[in-house]
């Protein structure tokens, strides 16, 4: 596969991972379990076959299935899910999208924690960030301002998804530097069954008929679309570009989702984004261009 193929790929993941939030939004107002059980669902449908046809992985999955590193590994992708789909009912789709894209900033604090210095540049990376972030947040903040319990309630959990996904990427590098990584694509057709599993039976532990009177015949499509385009193909098209692309390229892949999430809730939603957003928005994601650059130079040498 050539690389400019690749680079597509890359990009339709990107914009695939955009349309989330839109496809969220678009559906009832059911349960955000019922949501991220069924686009799991949905996606490991889409993506069984695939794999068992494809002998030289079956072993590998078998492999993967008898790990217990893959089920943590699992279950924060399962949880981000879950805290991904509240975030977008919650909050305005392009504010969550950029939320969910600062994984890297808790990756450098993981590694503070577990005694790893970072350097001065992720420092500033940091810093820039979370100033970003700031800018974002303290005017709705402040006296007079206008965001919503319901609002905080949804970048919270953006944050809280972003924290799940820096904890799978921390644990998995872990294991990556000794060797000891279980293959990706095994983890996440691991993560799409017990997502399956365990978000089905919490749905039926709180069985509400409202829910379920909700679902037409759009709702349904809607559910495809969220587990076909915005779950399956981006998922193993990252993993395809990551294998292939430099780290770089791969890692920035993450920062164009809020751009896409943006212009679509603009043009689908009819969300419109003050001044404040575009202004932290350019910090937040500068800083964390800093984070990831440092850390693929580290990795170079």
């Amino acid at each position: 596969m050539s690389d400019k193929v690749l680079f597509l790929v890359a990009a339709l993941t990107s914009l695939s991972w955009g349309l989330t939030g839109i496809f969220v939004r678009l559906l009832p107002p059911i349960s955000p379990i019922l949501i991220a059980a069924g686009r799991l669902f949905i996606a490991l449908l889409v993506v069984l076959p695939i794999i068992l046809l494809l002998q030289n992985r079956q072993y590998g999955l078998a492999i993967v299935y008898r790990r217990p590193i893959a089920y943590l590994l699992a279950s924060f992708l399962v949880a981000y899910y879950a805290l991904a789909t509240v975030a977008f009912q919650l909050a305005p789709v392009a504010e969550v999208a950029l939320l969910l894209s600062t994984p890297p900033l808790f990756v450098l604090a993981l590694r503070c924690l577990f005694g790893q210095k970072p350097a001065l540049f992720e420092l500033s990376g940091a810093l820039l960030a979370l100033g970003g972030m700031v800018i974002i947040m303290l005017p709705k903040l402040a006296l007079g301002g206008h965001l919503s319990i319901q609002q905080i309630i949804g970048d919270l959990t953006a944050l809280g998804a972003a924290l799940m996904t820096a904890l799978y990427a921390f644990v998995f590098k872990q294991l990556s530097e000794k060797g000891k990584a279980p293959e990706a694509s095994g983890v996440a057709l691991l993560t799409f069954t017990l997502g399956s599993v365990v978000l089905t039976l919490m749905v039926a532990a709180s069985t509400n008929a409202a829910n379920f009177a909700l679902l037409d015949a759009r709702a349904v499509y809607l559910f495809i679309g969220l587990g076909v385009i915005c779950t399956a193909i981006p998922t193993f098209g990252f993993a395809l570009a990551s294998k292939r692309l430099p780290a770089i390229i791969t890692a920035s892949i993450s920062l164009f989702i809020p751009l896409f999430a943006g212009i679509f809730a603009y043009l689908l939603l009819a969300e419109k984004l003050s001044t404040n957003f575009y202004l932290g928005s350019l910090l937040v994601i500068a800083g964390v261009i800093m984070i990831i650059r440092q850390n693929n130079t580290n990795s170079i040498k």
